[in-house]
């Protein structure tokens, strides 16, 4: 396995393996469950998989449907699809947006295209484009490679398999067994599908605002500002006051391995002008109301001040994270931010997933 098959990094997958499947009791047919969200407005949430799909926003105009983010394989997106024949409507899917580029949330698109052919328009930022142009496929090689270095939130696909086959060997349950045979099912899958991938780019791009005007409603793709990546945009529907935002405004703990950490929160805060009660992000359930959105930009907010003032006083990436326990960063604390995305997690895996955010902050402060 190379540099990746030392003990500790297969017993990282390993763990993380038993964790995951520990979340997914019975693997059911569906990958979403379908939410409604308002009249007109639902909300595709993915259901847990060995290797994980975002959520989708769906959003039924009078002759058609607009979908925000394409999961993390065509098969998934033609899931989707199904269901939304089967659960929400028979009108095609016209428009696709890629709220940014990562793989979770991008690499779907042909999925989409293959379903709807030329008439489907897949939008994104001008600077989504770029970077998935620059990125996916490297990345995805990077995870398929049991040699491989992937990006720190790329899932290192022959790791993850061997941690689960030899989790397998060691489990005597019947029903343990088969959850963990399904999940080798799934990863296998993945690599079979991905192997010869390559990426679907957006056929519209824009620098600030595209619209959509349609009878049953407007839709506003819009740019606020980097964020969670450099291309970030939201969808915005005012007359039914729901905005889908990615991964900038979600219901777990953030990634911020691309970010822009001192950006990030005033971006929120320009989204946050914008006249809407929900909030459909793309991992996690939908918020009705700002609260998880707040903290979320509150918690943002901390860690880059902290470590801004750690790195300013000389102070190491381990010397800041000892510094920052999960009981001493206020947003964790408040109004149950903490409770909603430990996800599942016991102090000492909360603690590791804070210590992950704090180094990736640390790697990203200043960049341009």
């Amino acid at each position: 396995m190379g540099s990746l098959a030392g003990g500790s990094i297969l017993d990282l997958a390993w763990r993380r393996a038993a964790w995951a499947q520990a979340m997914v009791p019975s693997a059911p047919t569906d990958l979403f469950e379908i939410q409604s969200v308002t009249e007109g407005v639902y909300f595709a949430f993915a259901r847990p998989q060995a290797v994980g799909n975002c959520n989708a926003a769906i959003f039924i105009n009078s002759a058609d449907v607009l979908v925000v983010d394409a999961h993390s394989k065509p098969s998934a997106a033609a899931g989707l699809i199904a269901q939304i024949k089967q659960q929400v409507t028979t009108k095609p899917v016209r428009y696709l947006v890629d709220t940014h580029f990562h793989w979770d949330h991008s690499q779907g698109n042909a999925g989409y295209r293959d379903a709807f052919g030329k008439d489907l328009k897949i939008i994104a930022s001008d600077t989504t484009k770029k970077l998935q142009a620059q990125f996916s496929q490297t990345r995805l090689r990077e995870s398929l490679d049991p040699h491989g270095h992937p990006f720190a939130g790329q899932p290192h696909i022959p790791v993850l398999l061997e941690a689960a086959r030899q989790q397998l060997s060691a489990t005597g349950s019947p029903e343990q067994k088969a959850q963990i045979a399904d999940r080798i099912r799934q990863l296998e899958t993945f690599q079979r599908e991905m192997q010869d991938f390559a990426p679907m780019l957006p056929t519209v791009t824009f620098g600030k605002t595209y619209v959509i005007k349609d009878k049953a409603h407007d839709l506003h793709v819009e740019f606020h500002g980097r964020a969670h990546t450099a291309g970030d945009v939201v969808v915005f529907c005012p007359q039914k006051r729901v905005v889908a935002t990615g991964d900038m405004i979600l219901g777990t703990l953030p990634f911020l391995g691309d970010s822009f950490p001192r950006e990030w929160p005033k971006t929120i805060d320009s989204v946050a002008k914008l006249a809407f009660d929900h909030v459909a992000g793309g991992h996690g359930a939908v918020q009705h109301g700002r609260q998880r959105m707040t903290s979320q930009r509150n918690y943002i907010e901390d860690l880059a001040t902290r470590v801004e003032a750690g790195k300013k006083a000389g102070q190491s990436l381990s010397e800041i994270q000892k510094s920052m326990p999960v009981a001493s960063i206020k947003a964790l604390q408040a109004d149950g931010y903490g409770d909603v995305v430990r996800g599942g997690r016991d102090e000492s895996a909360m603690q590791a997933a804070v210590n992950t955010n704090i180094e990736h902050v640390f790697n990203r402060l200043g960049q341009r």
